[in-house]
């Protein structure tokens, strides 16, 4: 398994965002229910949000990402995936 931060940036349109918060939020608590997801929350100003996951590899990461609301409401409107190794905190190995 690897850790992989998401990094994803939102449309301006704070109405579309509110419609699919709900949902997001309901998908990301059962991603992080099963292991899957490690930790997330948006940035202070609100323009975009980071997620750490950890999974077999990107092949079984997209289809997560490409499953939140926020993905196929049309919220998030750039991803950036990096793959890093923790070696201190809490997800260190």
């Amino acid at each position: 398994m690897a850790f992989f931060t998401v990094v994803w940036k939102y449309t301006d349109d704070t109405e579309l965002i509110d419609e699919a918060r709900g949902p997001h939020g309901a998908y990301l608590k059962e991603l992080i229910r099963t292991g899957s997801l490690r930790i997330a929350g948006p940035f202070e100003d609100g323009t975009g949000g980071i997620l750490v996951f950890e999974a077999a590899g990107q092949d079984e990461l997209k289809p997560l990402l490409d499953g939140d609301p926020y993905v196929t409401q049309g919220v998030v409107v750039d991803t950036q995936i990096y793959p890093f190794k923790p070696v201190l905190g809490a997800l260190a190995g």
